[in-house]
């Protein structure tokens, strides 16, 4: 934090100053003690940083009443200013509360009768697929067809046997029960 007497201190610098990195005083830059710019930049941050921490109470209300007038009629001064006459758009740019414009549907009616004709038809399509009556049943029919029962495999057949037959000896021989999980658990 070496500051030359030709130039003033940069915001790091005066940073440092408020905010010293270390916990030891350091010594004041000789350009510091001479330039008043300088010592009313670290005097705002200092002070900046105490009404931050709430330790300068009192300074709002220490404003005179003349400081609160103008704040007033700056303020109004801005209000009536935003409520002149609209001036005509040129940028995009709406103003707030946005003018009241005609409904662009029916700006291009081509556009909307097109757009409804494809909506209609997706609805349309998508209630035939999922509502539509399943192939080989009758038109007025509610009744859903069963689907037909198929017989398994000669070779699944032969699992479910094997796994049956496990069951019915688990069941039958009282030396394997211990085998059995205990469903309760």
């Amino acid at each position: 934090m070496k500051a030359d007497g030709n130039r003033h201190l940069t915001p790091d610098e005066i940073v440092e100053r408020v905010f010293p990195a270390e916990d030891g005083p350091e010594a004041v830059p000789s350009h510091l003690a001479a330039c008043a710019e300088c010592q009313a930049k670290v005097a705002r941050l200092r002070e900046a940083w105490l009404l931050d921490r709430g330790a300068v109470d009192g300074v709002v209300d220490a404003l005179p009443e003349a400081y609160w007038d103008g704040q007033r009629a700056a303020i109004l001064r801005t209000i009536e200013g935003a409520s002149a006459p609209e001036r005509p758009v040129t940028s995009g740019i709406l103003p707030f509360p946005a003018p009241v414009r005609t409904n662009r549907l029916f700006r291009r009616p081509l556009l909307a009768v097109s757009s409804l004709a494809a909506a209609l038809a997706l609805v349309a399509v998508v209630s035939v697929l999922r509502f539509g009556a399943p192939e080989g049943t009758e038109k007025g029919s509610n009744a859903m067809a069963t689907p037909a029962v198929s017989t398994a495999p000669a070779g699944d057949q032969a699992d479910d046997e094997l796994l049956l037959s496990i069951d019915r000896i688990l069941l039958e021989e009282p030396a394997y029960t211990s085998l059995i999980p205990d469903e309760t658990t």
